[in-house]
């Protein structure tokens, strides 16, 4: 059982257009004492636009791979599956699989392993060599990353971040995860987009500098907890409806090379009425001092809000590959929901 170093967390690339609200008007933050009454059809969060490091363990050990090439499948398991069990023993990292192999000594072992959201058992043949027992495949079990935090619910006490599922870089499959949690970065660097190449966040973290924790995480993102109350320096805004989003002007919100949240004017091009998905607006970034800045969309800005009419109405989730300067957003209610 070997564990492949340089592991990333996959970002999808996302799309990020914002327009300003207003005509020549910034997005004001100063409203930390603001108080709004939060009635059955309205409903207040706090938008973020904060990059944090994200690191988490999976919930098993993710099938990644093999050591040898010509192979499709080891017994019963195939690239994407996610090992719970070893002769119904609950494993959580691909060193517990490497332990219970080499106190087991067998030659075949019982796995247990989720696939599709189905669990199966099957028995798989052990490899000995140089005194050691393995499986003979590649397996993720921590990820490590840079996303962007999209709000801040003070009324469930919880955020929600990044507008689209973590999944494994290699197998694209949703990683099932055990223990997230999330950070302030250290540092920040930013390799630009350009003309058919997506640029990227790069950050350094430390474990001291962890601010929330998270299990969620699905289609629409992660969700999980700050590890103290998030008031200080944000404002209160409506959550916008469907209804409520138009095509044209609107505003992202992102860090500057200072750190500071600053908005940055996108632009709506079209809509998806389908709203099952992450991708359901098109968006162009036009705002010049964002595309100096990091040349459109970036990987890592997923997860940056987008606000309307003074109203966060969604997030940026993917990007155009061909295209930096466009990409895709999810509507909010899609993340809340």
């Amino acid at each position: 059982m070997k564990n492949k170093s340089g592991s990333k967390l996959y970002m999808i690339i996302f799309l990020v257009l914002i327009v300003t609200l207003g005509i020549g008007v910034g997005y004001k933050r100063n409203l930390a004492t603001q108080v709004l009454k939060v009635s059955d059809e309205k409903k207040y969060v706090y938008p973020l636009g904060n990059l944090v490091g994200i690191k988490a363990k999976t919930d098993g050990a993710l099938v990644i791979g093999y050591e040898e090439d010509d192979i499709q499948y080891i017994g019963g398991l195939q690239i994407g599956d996610n090992i719970v069990e070893v002769e119904d023993k609950r494993i959580n990292s691909s060193q517990d699989i490497t332990k219970m192999l080499n106190n087991l000594k067998k030659k075949e072992i019982k796995v247990t392993f989720e696939r599709d959201g189905e669990y199966k058992t099957d028995t798989v043949q052990t490899k000995y060599e140089n005194g050691t027992y393995r499986l003979g495949l590649w397996a993720r079990d921590k990820i490590s990353g840079i996303g962007t935090m999209t709000f801040y619910d003070p009324f469930q006490s919880g955020f929600r971040a990044i507008g689209h599922s973590i999944t494994d870089s290699e197998t694209e499959k949703l990683l099932k995860i055990k223990e997230g949690k999330i950070y302030n970065p250290a540092s920040v660097e930013i390799k630009r987009s350009s003309n058919n190449l997506v640029g990227k966040i790069k950050a350094d973290f430390e474990e001291s500098e962890c601010i929330g924790n998270f299990k969620d995480n699905n289609t629409f993102g992660i969700s999980g907890s700050f590890n103290s109350e998030r008031r200080e320096g944000l404002s209160l805004v409506e959550v916008g409806k469907f209804e409520d989003i138009k095509l044209g002007k609107a505003i992202i919100l992102f860090e500057d090379k200072n750190r500071n949240i600053t908005a940055y004017n996108i632009r709506i091009k079209s809509m998806e009425k389908d709203k099952s998905s992450n991708k359901n607006m098109i968006i162009e970034v036009v705002d010049e001092k964002l595309l100096e800045y990091t040349g459109g969309i970036v990987q890592g800005m997923s997860g940056a809000p987008i606000i309307q009419n003074n109203k966060i109405i969604g997030a940026i989730t993917h990007v155009f590959k061909n295209n930096p300067k466009k990409g895709y957003g999810i509507y909010i209610g899609e993340m809340i929901e």
